[in-house]
């Protein structure tokens, strides 16, 4: 669960970077210097409301789920494959956890980034 939130994350670094250099959304969608940790300063109502809504997923897992079966979000196993069997759903789960923990480790490098130079990531990539 916490891997599909880190490739989320990800995704939400790269992409308001993009469109605001794109000037999609016009000159102000990003704060002035165009990285995303800026939204904290610029819009914390939508940030807040953003944790809000992770919090209450998170809690509605935790409440939803027995102590002892917390790991297992039960993503694989609500029909998305049809009948894989014990060793192939085995295979799926390892690489849905290696996905995650890789999205994870992507998002951390990419605030790390961003604290580092305060510039956006697609500028840093591109140079």
């Amino acid at each position: 669960m916490h891997g599909r939130f880190a490739q989320l994350a990800v995704l939400g670094m790269i992409l308001p970077e993009k469109y605001a250099a794109d000037g999609t959304f016009g000159d102000d969608f990003l704060a002035p210097t165009g990285t995303a940790l800026e939204v904290f300063n610029t819009d914390p109502v939508w940030t807040g409301l953003t944790f809000g809504v992770i919090a209450v997923l998170e809690t509605v897992r935790l409440l939803e789920t027995e102590p002892g079966t917390r790991a297992n979000a039960l993503i694989l196993e609500t029909g998305l494959y049809t009948n894989p069997g014990p060793e192939k759903l085995a295979e799926y789960k390892l690489k849905e956890l290696q996905n995650g923990r890789l999205a994870m480790l992507a998002f951390a490098g990419e605030v790390a980034q961003e604290l580092v130079n305060s510039t956006p990531l697609l500028e840093n990539l591109s140079s």
